[in-house]
């Protein structure tokens, strides 16, 4: 009886073993549309972009195979002791190559990066939409689940996902029965320019709507420049913007009389934080904001 125990577990053992195999070679697409073929498990991993990959892969357990990333203030703590391979708008092909990567995650092509790296034989896997734009929660839900596909963590990703969306769902079960609070999504460079607005076709746009808000600026696309006297016609009562803006717009006299900067309810929300696996996490901060009471 004890032999046949022991037989049952090794071949339970052969199966997952056969399973963990069987996810590679893997084929993923990238943002371009172009399917991008790993042969083996990835061992050593360069994050050469934003840094919605690096939350990925220490989401996904991935940490310890990650050798270098690209600088950037959004890194998370976990990679604070990592080299660098330049600036995510720009990555070093030479430094990267040095580390003998067997995948880069994110590196851009704005200077010909991505196809270097790709004329040298390095796999470059890159996420979202042409370009690498990411402006949905399901883009990011995309990014997570094809980067899972990548490194061989599937399950791991799809559990990700899910408690993710589980969380999303949570927040909108209250938020939306409420009625919407006019809000804005602001980026103020300084005091005296006109700020850009974040329009439809954004995930600030999304999250504002999911969060119980109305986008007072819905009907523009993108970011446009939009001016004073124009947000005081809209006059939203719940402002968005990068925590080291607001100063900007509550300081700025000709914005006095927005409904948002005489209540003081201009709110600071980290934008790499939107583009995220922290995505719900902003949300129901977002949410709080919208429907404070003070």
């Amino acid at each position: 009886m004890m032999k046949r125990v022991c037989v049952a577990l090794v071949v339970l053992l052969l199966v997952g073993l056969l399973g963990l195999a069987r996810q590679f070679p893997a084929t993923v697409v990238d943002d371009r549309g172009v399917e991008i073929t790993i042969e083996q498990e990835p061992e050593r991993i360069i994050v050469a972009g934003i840094s919605l990959y690096t939350d990925i892969l220490i989401d996904l357990g991935a940490l310890d195979r990650l050798v270098a990333v690209a600088s950037s203030p959004d890194n998370p703590p976990e990679v604070a002791g990592l080299p660098r391979v330049g600036e995510s708008f720009a990555p070093n092909v030479e430094v990267i190559l040095s580390m003998e990567p067997d995948l880069v995650l994110g590196a851009p092509d704005w200077a010909g990066e991505r196809t270097k790296l790709e004329e040298l034989g390095i796999t470059v896997l890159t996420v979202g939409r042409v370009g690498g734009y990411i402006p949905t929660i399901p883009d990011i839900f995309s990014s997570i689940s094809t980067i899972g596909t990548a490194v061989g963590a599937k399950e791991k990703a799809k559990l990700l996902i899910g408690q993710i969306a589980e969380e999303i769902i949570i927040i909108e079960s209250t938020t939306l029965t409420e009625p919407p609070v006019k809000a804005a999504f602001l980026y103020a460079t300084t005091r005296d320019t006109p700020p850009y607005a974040a329009g439809s076709g954004s995930i600030e746009n999304e999250l504002m709507i999911r969060a119980g808000g109305g986008n007072v600026f819905s009907d523009v696309q993108g970011f446009p420049q939009v001016s004073f006297e124009e947000i005081l016609s809209r006059d939203p009562d719940v402002i968005f913007t990068d925590p080291a803006q607001v100063v900007n717009i509550l300081e700025n006299p000709l914005l006095g009389e927005v409904s948002a900067v005489a209540s003081k309810k201009v709110y600071g929300i980290n934008a790499s934080n939107l583009l995220s696996t922290k995505v719900a996490r902003v949300l129901r901060t977002m949410s709080e904001f919208l429907h404070s009471q003070e």
